[in-house]
């Protein structure tokens, strides 16, 4: 899925206090080539995790989103060339094919309010929704104020096309993402169960019921179908 109307490109120059100054060109990803790039600077950027993620683990991420859109995938791009050039602009190589080092990702979902009851037929209610990911900056472009100029633009897109946005965050980024995008923090409270499975092929022959491994394809059908009368109609949840 590709945006019929892609969001607006922009430069950016940056100021530093060593009084040099750098210039960055925003825009989305266009091609195969735009994509392996950014998995490949997502994953260096989260290398330091216990177990980082490789590339293929934000290739899928993408390619596997039902509503993915490589336009909403914003970067911001070097531009060596023109940066100390007095030049306002990018050289246009330079935002084809230049280094990213910044990187936002709107994700479109759909909300779910549940069913508006039996004065519209019970029919479910639902909104576009927007939520934000792989918010990264390359450590050589730090403190340079890049992700907030890349969250800004999101919002924007977010704002002009959708309803409402949402994201998860960890408590050390909360405070940036409240003043540049006015979100409100709440606590999310979530219950682990554990799950034997080798318990999971076990029959009850006095039971009505078997407990067993979902099959895909094969069951996609069917859970869509669960997900729709339990989880949505009753519900706010998010596909």
């Amino acid at each position: 899925m590709t945006t019929s109307n892609p969001p607006p490109t922009s430069n950016h120059t940056i100021a530093l206090p060593d009084g040099t100054t750098h210039r960055y060109h925003l825009r989305g990803l266009s091609n195969t080539n735009d994509i392996d790039q950014w998995t490949t600077f997502c994953s260096s950027i989260f290398s330091y995790k216990p177990n980082p993620p490789p590339p293929s683990y934000f290739a899928r991420h993408f390619h596997n989103d039902p509503k993915k859109d490589a336009a909403l995938v914003r970067v911001l791009v070097y531009c060596p060339t023109s940066t100390g050039s007095g030049s306002v602009d990018c050289d246009e190589e330079e935002k084809k094919n230049g280094e990213i080092v910044a990187s936002v990702r709107i994700f479109r979902r759909t909300l779910s309010l549940g069913t508006c009851g039996d004065n519209c037929g019970g029919v479910s209610s639902v909104i576009e929704a927007g939520g934000i990911g792989e918010v990264c900056t390359s450590p050589n472009h730090q403190r340079r104020g890049l992700s907030k100029i890349l969250l800004k633009d999101a919002l924007s897109i977010m704002q002009s096309t959708m309803t409402c946005s949402f994201l998860h965050a960890s408590p050390d980024f909360r405070t940036v993402y409240s003043k540049v995008g006015c979100y409100e923090s709440v606590v999310s409270h979530w219950s682990v169960t554990s799950v034997y499975l080798n318990q999971l092929t076990t029959i009850d022959l006095n039971s009505d019921w078997i407990l067993r491994r979902a099959e895909f394809p094969k069951d996609t059908t069917q859970l869509h179908a669960l997900h729709q009368k339990y989880s949505e109609e009753k519900f706010i949840t998010v596909t």
